[in-house]
Order: structure tokens, then C-alpha cells, then sequence
């Protein structure tokens, strides 16, 4: 009979007292270290009384101290680590149910780096909070950090950006308090801000109302993440090297780009271009196709768009407006071409993906424009809505109804000849996906797998 597999028993290599084989302590070190970090500190811990082979494996592995709010965050850094040996800590996390407790550990824990009793802190997160002005703040190696639920200030904010001098990316996650947020930073490539879903916090703090990127030279993302509820106003001064911008919706009253302004999505005042952004997010902007435009002429070089269509509503339910967008939808598309060239419809724009895509109506016009005018167009993707092909997927339906799709777009008249094109099934972002966008900057285009669901395509 095969040997059972054991959790690391008592023996000392791959193969326990009995000669049973040991699966889970032969694994790499790496493996081993990522399963003991989903574990709870104290089981963590616990893993190495199991052999001499298990003991270094949690002292390496990634910490999260979410669980641990009556346990003491310097005690568990000192005793976690070899003194004499230093180690690098993947990430720290702090979750803590006293506000005066947070405030302590935050100290505690930047003497113990400067004193070299643990090693460098790299990832950080702190969550659920009011950080006072005064929060004494020096974590010289931190590069990504996370504030969940946290009730600031500017100065808070400004005493947080200061003591992280290699901060890389920043996520703002429905924190709450300051009515302004300025954020200046030498290092910071990445900003994720996700506005809280209420107006207000429970003890009153208002939603913020402005974020201002004044002086950002190696910022390359500005998120914001829930832009229907804030923050109102954006305004980025100086970020030379911003490639990535949105989701941006009507919930982002007004938008100035140096000397360029959106109100609600509107363009108002395109007197700058923006040669450096490459990725763009616009969130219920379509199908009126002279707004997503006037992006366009705004991002002249820009190589990805991706798009979330408006819900779908019948003709009497439309403003006067919105009944001349889609009665001019066709005299748009012939003039953009001819009269008045897109830089990034010529030259650049290699992917446009929407999603909320029913297949009738303005949203086929709104599509067919950029299959018949983008001209290096590699590929487009559609996120359905299930309904929009009415009832279950079945082999002959989908391939009538793409059919039919192929006929409306005009497919054989694209204007690249090596454009495909995917139906797909569309996808929420989480909290997850949020992270991921703003941490993770490995990725050159954080919404590629977070957009749409890739396992169905017609």
C-alpha cells in the first residue's frame, strides 16, 4: 500500500521515522514559505517544532499581522528574526482594533529597524485607523503601501509619504477625513485611490473631494478605482512619465491635466497633449463616441483603450443630448478620418476592449468606428451581456449571433487587416484586482486581466 504523505512529522528530511514519504517538507523553500503565510501567526509559528527543516521556513515567509491585535508587533518582528543574520520581510501587514495600539507598534516597529533588530520592511498596510498629524513615520525601505479604511489628514498624508523615501506604490483604499489630498513623491510610480461607498464615515469624516499629483517625475499610474463616488476633482501638475490613466467616469467632476480639462468626461478645454499616456480606462463614457474622441486627441500615443459601455436604455429614456450623439454617431465617423486625423487611430492603438456590450443599436456604431478607423488595431474585445444573445450559449446560437455581429461591424472592411476580434464574458474588479493594479507593477497594462474573463470566447 503507498505511503501516506505527512504534514513534516517529527523526522528530520523527506521521509518521517517509519519511512513514510514526507510530499510537504521535500517541497522547496519557496513553496513552503508561500503555503505558512496564509496560515494565522501562531500556527505559523507553530510549524517549527515539526523539524530542524521547518524552523527557518516561517522566520522567511511572508507575515501578516491582521489576526494578531492583542499580540505585540515588535515582540513578534524580534523573535521571528535571527539577529545575526538579517532577512528581508516580504510584507507586513498591521490590523489593530485599539487606535492608540496602532499608533505605538507604527513607533516601535521603525526603532527596531533603525536599531537593526529586524530586517528591512518592505510592504505595509494599515487599515480601519485615524492616523494623527504628529504619527512618527521611518520606514527608509518601504515600497508599497496600503491605507484600508484609514481616517487622515493632509498632514498625515504628508508625514507618511516623507518617512517612506522609497515608496514605489501607494493604494488608497476608502480612506476618508481630508477634503484634499496633495501628494508629492520622488519614487512613487503607482497611485490606487477607491473612494468608500458611503458619502460619509460613521464618526462623520466627509469622502475626499480633490487629489492633487503635484510633483510625481516617476509616476507611471494614477487609479482611481470606484471614481463614481470620488474623488470629484483630479488634478496632476506634474507627472511627466504617466502612462496609465482611469477608470475615469462622470463621477470624476473635472479632470485638469496641466492646462487640459474634462468636466465629467466632457472635454472643455484640450489645450495639452499628453504623449506619454499609453493605457487609458473609461468607465460609462460610450456609446457617445465624440467624448471618447476628444480622449483620443488628448492621448495622442496611446496604445490601449478600454472601455465600459452605459447601460443600455430605450430611446424615451434618453436626454435631447443623448438623441443628437446617436443621430450624429455617423457623421462623426466620416469626418474623423478624412478632415481631421486621430494621431493614435493612425499610428498607435493596438487594443480597444469593451465590456456591458449588448450588439445592437448605438453600441454596434460605436464599435464599427474603431474597427473601420483604427489602423493598427491587433485585436478588440467585447464583453457580453448574456442576455444579448438570448438564453443558454449553444454552439448554433453563438455562431448566428457572431455572425450576424461580423455583418453589423463591418469586419471585412477593417482598416487593419491583422485585427481580431473576441467575445467574451465581462468581469467585476474586486478588491484583489484593485491591489494587483496598483502593486504589481511587473505589469505594463494592469487592467489586461481584470477587464474581462477570458475562458468563454465565441
Amino acid at each position: 500500500m503507498a505511503a501516506r504523505a505527512t504534514a513534516g512529522g517529527c523526522g528530520e528530511g523527506p521521509s518521517g521515522p517509519a519511512g513514510s514519504a514526507d510530499l510537504i517538507t521535500g517541497l522547496p523553500d519557496e513553496v513552503l514559505g508561500a503555503i505558512v503565510s496564509l496560515l494565522p501567526v501562531r500556527d505559523g509559528c507553530r510549524t517549527q517544532a515539526l523539524s530542524r527543516r521547518w524552523r527557518p521556513i516561517w522566520r522567511a515567509a511572508r507575515i501578516n499581522l491582521d489576526d494578531v491585535a492583542d499580540m505585540h508587533v515588535s515582540r513578534i518582528l524580534s523573535y521571528r528574526y535571527d539577529r545575526t543574520e538579517p532577512r528581508e520581510v516580504v510584507g507586513v501587514g498591521t490590523w489593530t482594533r485599539s487606535r492608540d495600539l496602532l499608533e505605538v507598534e507604527l513607533a516601535l516597529a521603525c526603532r527596531e529597524e533603525r536599531s537593526s533588530t529586524v530586517p528591512a520592511i518592505r510592504m505595509v498596510r494599515f487599515g480601519c485607523r485615524r492616523l494623527p498629524p504628529s504619527l512618527p513615520v521611518d520606514f527608509p525601505l518601504v515600497r508599497q503601501l496600503s491605507l484600508h479604511g484609514v481616517t487622515l489628514t493632509e498632514e498625515a498624508l504628508r508625514a507618511v509619504l516623507s518617512g517612506c523615501p522609497a515608496l514605489e506604490s501607494l493604494l488608497l483604499a476608502e480612506s476618508v477625513g481630508a477634503t484634499c489630498l496633495r501628494i508629492s513623491s520622488p519614487t512613487l510610480q503607482s497611485i490606487g485611490f477607491c473612494a468608500p461607498w458611503d458619502k460619509q464615515a460613521a464618526d462623520g469624516s466627509a469622502n475626499v473631494g480633490e487629489m492633487v499629483i503635484e510633483d510625481a517625475p516617476r509616476l507611471v499610474r494614477l487609479l482611481p478605482l470606484n471614481p463614481d463616488h470620488g474623488p470629484a476633482t483630479i488634478r496632476v501638475i506634474r507627472a511627466p512619465k504617466l502612462e496609465v490613466l482611469g477608470p475615469l467616469s462622470k463621477g470624476i467632476l473635472r479632470l485638469h491635466l496641466r492646462t487640459t480639462v474634462f468636466q465629467e468626461t466632457v472635454g472643455v478645454n484640450l489645450t495639452t497633449t499628453m504623449h506619454t499616456v499609453k493605457v487609458l480606462f473609461l468607465d460609462q463614457v460610450g456609446p457617445d463616441l465624440d467624448r471618447v474622441l476628444r480622449f483620443l486627441k488628448c492621448f495622442p500615443c496611446l496604445e490601449r483603450l478600454y472601455i465600459i459601455l452605459e447601460p443600455r436604455r430605450s430611446t424615451y429614456q434618453l436626454s435631447e443630448e443623448e438623441r443628437d450623439t446617436q443621430n450624429n454617431m455617423k457623421n462623426v465617423r466620416k469626418n474623423v478620418s478624412q478632415d481631421n486625423p486621430i494621431e493614435c487611430l493612425e499610428h498607435h492603438l493596438k487594443k480597444v476592449a469593451l465590456k456591458v456590450y449588448n450588439g445592437v443599436g448605438p453600441e454596434v456604431d460605436f464599435a464599427r468606428f474603431f474597427v473601420l478607423n483604427a489602423k493598427v488595431l491587433d485585436i478588440m474585445e467585447f464583453g457580453l451581456v448574456v442576455s444579448a444573445i438570448g438564453g443558454p450559449w449553444e454552439e448554433w446560437r453563438a455562431n448566428r449571433w457572431r455572425s450576424n455581429q461580423n455583418k453589423q461591424l463591418q469586419v471585412e472592411d477593417r482598416a487593419s487587416r491583422d485585427a481580431q476580434f473576441e467575445f467574451k464574458m465581462f468581469r467585476t474588479m474586486s478588491y484583489k484586482d484593485f491591489k494587483k493594479c496598483t502593486h504589481d507593477l511587473s505589469m505594463a497594462d494592469p487592467f489586461d486581466t481584470s477587464f474581462l474573463d477570458g475562458y468563454f470566447t465565441l
